[in-house]
């Protein structure tokens, strides 16, 4: 593989997203370190979303585009893996824009340190457009790793990072295609845990978007995201690589944290009655263990909201829908005003 020049595939996977197709391969084509392979996978997009990939791979020779039937993001994503052959590899989600120069500092951070992933910590979203006043760069061990992710102090999901390609290869990393929700905290913490280190910078490059209305993680949904979330963060604990006390707290921090998710999704789609047996369930679930969080060596931030939802878990779910609908509300109508550099 080369070290001076490296190829580094971008792979999104898109289903109904036609009305950002544009602006996200717009910015991928845009990045400031040129030598990409982009590699799109329409999902079975019932809409105009292949038909856009189409004709920009037309204009740009590095954009490879894959139509499939409907899967699943899991699996789109391993398309992309299959055909992928850069050095490195990085995610995107279809809805979301990065930087310019989000390839450059990426593989900048992951070279340098000679790190098998690279994560950046932070996240430009359309409600705040403001970037870290310091850069601050960090080794990670696998145990902090997977355990920042648990909590999590660091952005969920496989976007906004980097991974070296030898490296998932060598692991045989592909993302679960059964899971319906949560694949990507799935595979970032598999690929964690086998990683020789992870490098982490704190520099916002990645454009996260709120006010994508059909987004699966926007609309409530207690079978795909209610559901799926505790389906998912089981499946996570009984293939657990690394099994320290850290990383157990860490994960019994974030199956609670899913029972909190699975109760906010029944109350916010109006269905306690569907659902009247798993809404009591969360409840006893979040009362009973809320005291485990707030005695646990976990940030102030988090005992404070175990404590909230033990007095109240109903209360505190209502209080979480209101803050999502402000924030969608302030997001609504975003353009494309980011930086022209990140760093």
């Amino acid at each position: 593989m080369g070290t001076n020049n490296p190829l580094v595939t971008i792979a999104t996977s898109m289903y109904k997203v036609e009305q950002y197709v544009a602006q996200n391969i717009e910015s991928l084509i845009a990045q400031t370190y040129a030598n990409l392979e982009i590699i799109i996978v329409d999902d079975g997009s019932p809409d105009n979303s292949g038909k856009i990939a189409d004709e920009y791979a037309l204009k740009d020779s590095r954009i490879k585009v894959i139509h499939q039937h409907n899967k699943g993001l899991g699996s789109g994503r391993n398309a992309a893996i299959d055909i992928a052959t850069g050095d490195y590899i990085t995610f995107v989600d279809a809805d979301d824009t990065i930087c310019p120069d989000f390839v450059e500092y990426m593989l900048r951070l992951i070279t340098d340190a000679g790190a098998d992933i690279a994560i950046s910590k932070n996240c430009f979203t359309t409600s705040d457009m403001h970037q870290v006043k310091e850069e601050t760069i960090e080794i990670y061990s696998p145990e902090k790793a997977v355990t920042e992710f648990f909590y999590p102090y660091i952005q969920l999901g496989a976007w906004n990072k980097m991974y070296s390609m030898a490296f998932m290869r060598s692991h045989g990393l592909r993302f679960v295609p059964e899971l319906k929700t949560g694949e990507g905290l799935e595979f970032i913490t598999r690929a964690a845990s086998f990683a020789n280190k992870i490098v982490t910078g704190n520099r916002k490059v990645y454009v996260y978007r709120l006010d994508n209305a059909g987004s699966a993680t926007t609309k409530a949904d207690v079978e795909r995201q209610g559901k799926g979330s505790l389906e998912t963060i089981k499946y996570i604990g009984e293939h657990l690589e690394i099994k320290t006390s850290q990383i157990k707290s860490a994960y019994s921090w974030h199956l609670w944290n899913c029972h909190r998710y699975c109760l906010r999704q029944i109350i916010d789609s109006g269905t306690k009655t569907q659902y009247k047996d798993l809404y009591a369930e969360c409840k006893r679930y979040l009362r009973k263990h809320s005291w485990d969080i707030i005695f646990s060596d976990v940030k102030l931030r988090l005992k404070v909201k175990a404590l909230l939802v033990f007095l109240s878990p109903s209360f505190y779910a209502h209080l979480q829908i209101a803050k999502k609908k402000r924030i969608m509300k302030q997001s609504y109508g975003y353009q494309d005003n980011y930086p022209s550099r990140c760093f």
